[in-house]
């Protein structure tokens, strides 16, 4: 068994993938390699696999060719990457506002303005985050995961003894 990158649209930089125990030619045949796809033949991929090549088979569109005609590596695209991770930072982001915006109000009526300060100034944290993440030197998924700083914690276990 081996894993097989090609490009698909043909001539694109589009990456898609197949594993398999028949050989590219068979498979150019068979019409599921299109005959004049650029290709990469793999070792397996699966779950037994570094972390690194399990997330290029389930996140292959976050993929690209050093050359797409005559391919010689596959790699990450780490401007679709840094998209991406920004775009999930954005989303956690938002629900940490809800659950922060929440908890400011708890605390408001409480007349805690020390807390609410204090949420106000992780929001803020949460705000400055997509500015500040600096992927510059992350080579792939991981290391640009790696690269973000973990400030999405529990907030309600943070706050909540104090709200009570």
């Amino acid at each position: 068994m081996k894993t097989i990158f090609f490009n698909y649209p043909v001539g694109t930089s589009k990456i898609s993938l197949i594993t398999t125990d028949k050989s590219v030619s068979q498979l150019i045949a068979d019409e599921v390699i299109p005959e004049d796809a650029g290709y990469l033949e793999h070792d397996l991929i699966d779950e037994n696999s570094n972390r690194n090549d399990f997330a290029m088979i389930s996140m292959n569109e976050y993929l690209r060719f050093d050359n797409v005609e005559n391919p010689t590596t596959v790699s990450w695209d780490m401007e679709l990457v840094e998209i991406y991770i920004l775009d999930l930072i954005r989303h956690q982001r938002n629900l940490a506002f809800r659950v922060l915006d929440t908890l400011a109000m708890r605390a408001l009526t409480k007349g805690l303005s020390d807390v609410v300060a204090e949420i106000e100034a992780d929001k803020q944290t949460l705000r400055d985050l997509p500015s500040t993440v600096n992927l510059s030197g992350a080579t792939d998924y991981w290391t640009a995961q790696e690269a973000v700083p973990n400030v999405f914690i529990d907030f309600e276990s943070k706050y909540n003894p104090r709200l009570v």
